[in-house]
């Protein structure tokens, strides 16, 4: 699955969901686009910012390397 995001520099991509993940840790996206709009990674909620287990569906792909696919 792609996802489309803005990078710091304001330039768009469409990156796989395993390779947002590492952007993100990386802080190398600003925007990332959901079906419901534009979320700032920064200032929006989003899973890291939840200080809490996400409860909801897991979407996201298995991150590179984990046993178990974990």
């Amino acid at each position: 699955m792609l996802i489309r995001v803005m990078y710091e520099d304001g330039s768009f991509d469409m990156v796989r969901n395993d390779m947002l993940d590492i952007l993100v840790a990386n802080l190398k996206v600003k925007k990332i686009r959901r079906a419901s709009g534009w979320v700032d990674v920064e200032n929006d909620e989003t899973r890291r910012s939840l200080g809490r287990p996400w409860e909801g569906p897991e979407r996201r792909a298995p991150w590179p390397g984990a046993p178990d696919g974990q």
